[in-house]
């Protein structure tokens, strides 16, 4: 994990910054929360989603994994980068904050990565003003995968 600014990414990887901000943009959540995800596959496909929020929590879809399901039904099983953006309209957040996948989305990634045999995902994750990235892996973000596989399942 580290912190990077917008001078250390390559120009595939601003490409997929400005997807993700573009995708946040379709959210349908509260006035001023947004959230985009967009993935690149080794192919050069790109996957996006946004945050459809509904009255009821569960009935909520995340931007990644609305971007997943894409990439699923696709039938691309090749991510290499992920990245996560978003804005909040909370008391005592900024555009300063650093959005990271929720926890249901990182079991879900993790899923991803047995199921399709992947050691590891990469992300970036920058603020909503992007003066700051985190560059890190799923393996950071979600430490399971250091510990030990869960036997592969069929669900995706």
């Amino acid at each position: 994990m580290k912190f990077i600014n917008k001078k250390q990414l390559t120009p595939e990887e601003l490409k997929l910054i400005k997807e993700a901000f573009s995708a946040s943009e379709h959210s349908v959540t509260t006035p001023g929360h947004k959230v985009g995800c967009a993935i690149l596959c080794k192919n050069g496909d790109i996957f996006t989603g946004a945050t459809y929020e509904r009255t009821r929590v569960i009935g909520s879809t995340c931007a990644e994994r609305m971007a997943v399901d894409q990439m699923i039904f696709s039938r691309n099983r090749n991510p290499i980068l992920c990245v996560v953006v978003g804005t909040f309209i909370r008391q005592g957040w900024s555009k300063n904050f650093l959005c990271t996948p929720c926890g249901v989305c990182l079991e879900m990634f993790f899923e991803l990565t047995n199921y399709l045999g992947i050691k590891d995902l990469n992300f970036l994750c920058p603020t909503w003003d992007q003066k700051k990235i985190l560059r890190i892996k799923l393996s950071e973000l979600y430490p399971q995968i250091g510990r030990g596989r869960w036997q592969r399942t069929n669900s995706l």
